[in-house]
């Protein structure tokens, strides 16, 4: 990673879900150049397209107009983890009742059982950590790009003493 004649020919990936516990040493510029971060989708759009990807992922078919329509009121962002598991769910449910093929209403079903795990303190400080490490404000969503950096930095310290972390 230090040897500079390869730089702009090596391309290094450090994934996590917690980037502020990785060493300081992987993260500075000429090591990891640029921090990226991965948020849960914000608009209606980007369920629609991580809905896309889930489905080719776990190979179940549906024919489905709008995902953001059969997502129940009141249920919060779900990330992808959390559409796999509906996608998946809703294949058991058509299989358990006898079929290959899941359907729409074996989705809507699913979606209204669902109870997504619910960690709103561990969410908050990833994304947080996230924002932080991320190197272009441009790759963040919106909600997250004009937030002050000292904000944050103690929000991080506050959410750490909540979870006894730090």
């Amino acid at each position: 990673m230090g040897n500079t004649v390869y730089r702009g020919k090596i391309v290094w990936f450090l994934l996590t879900a917690r980037p502020d516990l990785l060493p300081i040493d992987l993260k500075r510029q000429g090591r990891a150049e640029e921090h990226l971060a991965l948020f849960y989708p914000e608009t209606e759009a980007e369920r629609e397209e991580l809905f896309k990807v889930m489905q080719k992922k776990t190979g179940l078919k549906l024919d489905v107009t709008s995902i953001s329509e059969l997502i129940p009121t009141g249920t919060r962002q779900l990330s992808g983890a959390d559409m796999a598991a509906v996608l998946v769910r809703t294949r058991f449910r058509a299989l358990a009742n006898g079929r290959e093929q899941a359907t729409v209403e074996d989705l809507k079903a699913v979606f209204e059982d669902f109870v997504p795990p619910s960690y709103p303190l561990e969410i908050e400080l990833q994304n947080l950590v996230a924002v932080q490490e991320c190197t272009s404000r441009e790759l963040l969503p919106e909600s997250f790009r004009r937030l002050d950096r000292d904000h944050v930095t103690r929000r991080i310290r506050e959410l750490k003493m909540l979870l006894e972390e730090g």
